[in-house]
């Protein structure tokens, strides 16, 4: 977050409340924009005309909705983590000319990727022509917002993505309501809907096009160059796939169960599950813009602090005093994040009954509730130790890690499912679990054998074998790489 990071470092250091909040709202939407966008958006909606048209139209505007961004994510995952690792490399080289080739190639693949599997997607669920042409429409729209979102890691003007991200808000609810009224349907409703996703497009893709002017001579060199970054960088494109289908897989277990129920457009969904889990997951977006913050203020200082050592031909004593200060202080913030974390999680689990009640849920759902809630305290730190790890390179602890939380949460998912309705959620929470606990520790390693990986574990000059290996994957000495993270 070359360009962000810098504006929230900067905002923290202000030590004034509205700068700490400003920077902490701008963390959030850089983190999960996206993610909070399509939440209040979809409760100001439903607020708004429920009454008018009716839970079943509802259903069917929500539905199209939730496939459009699940389907996007997973689909562009690897496309906008090596597009990202790209534009870092570039940045660090100081060569900026590929950056806009970059997000022209990384749209192209995008656009290829996501309209043949939605088109197919629609084709096996018998979803009629009209709401297809929507679903597809809206999934290439929301994938493009995943890369261009990516690339504004390295845009200073922090205030234009939010911005872009506000003004689409406004008019997706504006138009959805609107065509609502008008009687629309779903359908109308969804387009009205895409229109907003697409003013959020065009303000992010302008804000990278004006911060980086360098012309686009051809696009099939952003496409070469992107495809070949895949080869290189294949590690970062499986861990991604792995990851963010980990974060759906419960769901799909859920939707394609007994449980699981198909609405007018075609789709299945599982709304006991689904809503639940949607709420509980709200919890961890906080924890998450906090992790942002740190990341680029306490942990970019000391990171500097002990790469810059090595590079000043400091002493071992100096070295290992530098990695002590790296390791304690970022791990203790995770723990202080984590606590916070836990508190928002006990006043969920504690008032459950009262929100269900509030917001016209099943008293059924409580325990899911509380299950998601307690899920989220270790996805968060899933999430953080596991992004640590690529700051220090460890793309093939990174990958298994992803795989295993997928495989955890889809076969504990099955479990939860054939257990009966009192352990829906106890899956996602055990694979959570499980997964978090190994991640913190691979992540406390790291920092504890850092001096070795840095001189020996990441250095392929110590076995002469590796070393073409290596440098076919972009090897660089660790203190080489801190522009190279996203």
């Amino acid at each position: 977050m070359a360009g962000i990071g810098f504006e929230l470092r900067r905002l923290s250091r202000q030590e004034t409340l509205s700068s700490l909040a400003s920077a902490f709202g701008h963390a959030a939407v850089v983190a999960a924009g996206p993610w909070l966008f399509t939440i209040f958006s979809l409760a100001l909606i439903t607020l708004t005309v429920e009454r008018i048209v009716g839970l079943d139209n509802l259903a069917n505007f929500r539905i199209i909705i939730i496939y459009a961004f699940a389907t996007s994510l997973v689909l562009t995952a690897p496309i906008t983590i090596v597009a990202t690792r790209l534009v870092a490399d570039a940045l660090w080289l100081k060569d900026l000319r590929p950056v806009r080739s970059l997000l022209l190639g990384a749209y192209a693949i995008a656009l290829a990727v996501v309209t043949p599997i939605t088109l197919v997607l629609a084709l096996v669920f018998s979803v009629p022509s009209g709401l297809a042409l929507v679903l597809t429409a809206m999934s290439l729209t929301v994938a493009l917002i995943w890369i261009a979102l990516s690339f504004c890691g390295a845009v200073r003007d922090y205030r234009g993505v939010t911005l872009s991200f506000f003004n689409g808000l406004i008019v997706s609810l504006i138009l959805s309501i609107v065509a609502a009224l008008a009687g629309a349907g779903p359908r109308g409703m969804a387009w009205g809907f895409l229109f907003g996703l697409m003013l959020i497009l065009l303000g992010l893709t302008k804000r990278v096009l004006v911060t980086f002017p360098h012309p686009a001579l051809r696009l099939r060199d952003g496409i070469d160059a992107m495809l070949a970054g895949t080869i290189r960088y294949q590690l970062l494109a499986i861990g991604a796939l792995a990851g963010t289908a980990a974060v759906w897989v419960d769901k799909w277990v859920f939707w394609l169960s007994s449980t699981g129920e198909r609405v007018d457009a075609g789709l299945i969904h599982a709304p006991l599950y689904d809503s639940a889990m949607f709420i509980a997951s709200l919890v961890i977006i906080p924890s998450l813009a906090q992790f942002v913050m740190r990341l680029e203020t306490g942990f970019f200082d000391r990171y500097q602090h002990y790469y810059g050592t090595i590079k000043s031909h400091g002493t071992i004593a100096q070295i290992e005093a530098s990695r002590t200060r790296l390791k304690g202080d970022t791990l203790d913030h995770l723990v202080l994040i984590t606590i916070a974390h836990v508190g928002i999680c006990a006043v969920l689990v504690l008032l459950a009954p009262a929100i269900v009640d509030l917001l016209n849920l099943q008293y059924r759902q409580i325990a899911i509730l509380r299950y998601g809630a307690l899920g989220s305290v270790f996805q968060f730190i899933f999430i953080a130790s596991t992004s640590m790890l690529l700051f220090f390179d460890r793309r093939r602890l990174f990958v298994a890690l992803q795989v295993a939380f997928l495989l955890l949460n889809l076969g504990l998912s099955i479990a939860s499912v054939a257990g009966g309705e009192d352990y829906y959620g106890a899956g996602y929470f055990m694979a959570c679990l499980i997964a978090s606990l190994a991640a913190y520790v691979a992540a406390e390693r790291t920092f504890a054998n850092l001096n070795y990986l840095t001189f020996i574990g990441n250095n392929p000059s110590i076995e002469a074998s590796s070393s073409e290996r290596d440098k076919q994957r972009g090897w660089r000495p660790a203190f080489m790489l801190r522009r190279s993270r996203s």
